[in-house]
């Protein structure tokens, strides 16, 4: 059985999910829905408070603007989740963490994901890159969902004094997590829809440089049964080309800092082309 916490702006879509859960389930649930749209309280500050009032062992903190298609889902999870060291259950994640700003995502071949995505421009795909197992293992999460035993909840709050807005809560939890030692996991026997795209903005970035900066003596971060540490190094330059491809073409740092990074990342790899591939990247001056 499940504590089923949400942010809500929105009581329409609140009570969407409401119903579908109601519909979907197949053991009786508590739904404790926290309405921010006066209070706007940090999503880290209205988890831990809502946490606190949850009946059930298992807890889900999910966002208003999922829908589930499959029925029973809640057993499925459960049952993974009664596992001693199980952590934190999504839908999206990765198995690496550099001490990058890129959130909880990563290169091909690092990141799963099962789940379906709809778009502004009424488009909706599966976005599926998970392998064949029921669940796979990762490090970080994306917020959309994340379901966790409560004592494991308990063990590694969420940090709402380092992170009291809406941004890197995710990938800051998952990896206390992770580092606290339970396995968490992509699962690829549900399937639920996402009806909003991620924002990728200045106070994004700005958080992201916050999680990093409380973390990175860790980094890198990496499943051992999964990577090697030779496996790791080889992809840093792929994964800070990836990184600083995003933050240019989102605008999200200036011309004059993205030079900065640009001559840094020549330096660290003179022998890269993606150097040369990042100058059209450039933010305008």
């Amino acid at each position: 059985m499940f504590s089923i916490i949400v942010c809500s702006i929105s009581p329409h879509k609140a009570e969407a999910l409401r119903r579908n859960i109601g519909n979907t389930a197949s053991m009786p649930f508590q739904m404790l829905i926290f309405d921010n749209r006066q209070v706007g309280m940090g999503i880290c500050a209205v988890y831990n408070k809502m946490a606190e009032q949850a009946k059930y062992d298992n807890l889900l903190f999910v966002h208003e603007d999922i829908i589930f298609h499959t029925y029973g889902w809640d057993k499925i999870l459960a049952e993974k989740l009664s596992e001693a060291d199980c952590g934190v259950i999504g839908f999206a994640g990765g198995t690496t963490k550099y001490p990058l700003p890129y959130g909880w995502g990563s290169i091909k071949g690092f990141v799963h994901r099962n789940y379906i995505q709809d778009f502004d421009n009424n488009e909706s795909r599966l976005i599926k890159d998970s392998s064949d197992e029921p669940f796979t293992e990762v490090i970080t999460l994306d917020g959309m969902f994340l379901s966790a035993r409560k004592d494991v909840w308990s063990k590694c709050r969420f940090d709402e004094q380092t992170f009291p807005g809406f941004h890197s809560y995710d990938t800051d939890f998952t990896t206390t997590v992770f580092v606290a030692g339970f396995k968490n996991y992509v699962c690829n026997e549900v399937l639920i829809e996402h009806q909003s795209a991620g924002s990728f903005a200045q106070a994004w970035y700005e958080s992201e440089l916050v999680y990093l900066k409380k973390w990175e003596s860790l980094m890198p971060l990496y499943i051992t049964s999964r990577h090697t540490a030779e496996e790791i190094a080889k992809k840093q330059c792929a994964m800070e080309y990836c990184s600083l491809r995003r933050l240019f073409k989102l605008g999200l740092v200036s011309r004059k800092e993205a030079l900065g990074e640009l001559k840094r990342f020549y330096k660290r790899y003179p022998l890269s082309i993606r150097t040369l591939r990042l100058i059209p990247k450039l933010p305008k001056a």
